[in-house]
């Protein structure tokens, strides 16, 4: 099956990451932490040898770079959630048939502070009551606790579904106010089984 001529080095190990983590400018204007990826993550998957799978940003795919910084509540509608769902569907069948292949799928790395990416933070209305929408001169205030975004929300629920529930999850923070670097980088060694 290989080709005499060539040694096939791949290491059979593969994670699936938030597409920010990737590429920071896929991010809403003025929160891009690094000029290009998230240099620590991306450098401890490199050095370990481990395959990267660039999820889709949903946001941007559905709104585009010129997008508002926005809550979960704004996206936390059933348009958004179906083009959520439709993306999930084609990451897991990704996962899948990796799985199928004899791989490790090592796991899936969110974007904590995200509204859509979030795992265990994401924006919300700081007033539950209070309306969001509206002209851009007035901005209601928002805060960041415990919770899931949507397109996290539907990942795993797409994975649940077909029997894959049990593969792990972490979160690069966007920002200090939503969790430490060293803390996500611990945990995704985890998933990888190094220290």
């Amino acid at each position: 099956m290989e080709n005499p001529a060539v040694r096939d080095k791949r290491g059979g190990k593969v994670i699936f990451l938030s597409h920010c983590c990737l590429n920071q400018n896929a991010k809403v204007r003025g929160i891009a932490r690094y000029a290009g990826a998230v240099t620590p993550l991306v450098e401890l998957l490199l050095q370990e040898g481990v395959g990267i799978y660039q999820m889709p940003c949903p946001e941007n795919s559905y709104l585009g770079n010129m997008r508002w910084g926005m809550v979960k509540d704004q996206y936390n509608n059933p348009m958004f959630r179906r083009h959520c769902r439709r993306l999930a569907q084609e990451v897991v069948d990704q996962a899948e048939n990796y799985l199928q292949c004899g791989y490790q799928v090592l796991g899936f790395v969110m974007m904590d502070g995200s509204p859509v990416c979030g795992l265990n933070r994401t924006p919300r209305p700081k007033n539950p009551e209070e309306l969001w929408g509206g002209m851009t001169w007035y901005l209601p205030e928002q805060v960041y606790v415990p919770g899931r975004g949507n397109f996290c929300e539907v990942l795993q629920e797409e994975l649940e579904g077909r029997g894959m529930g049990d593969l792990p999850f972490a979160a690069s923070p966007e920002f200090d106010e939503v969790g430490n670097m060293e803390d996500a980088l611990a945990q995704v060694r985890g998933m990888l089984g190094v220290e």
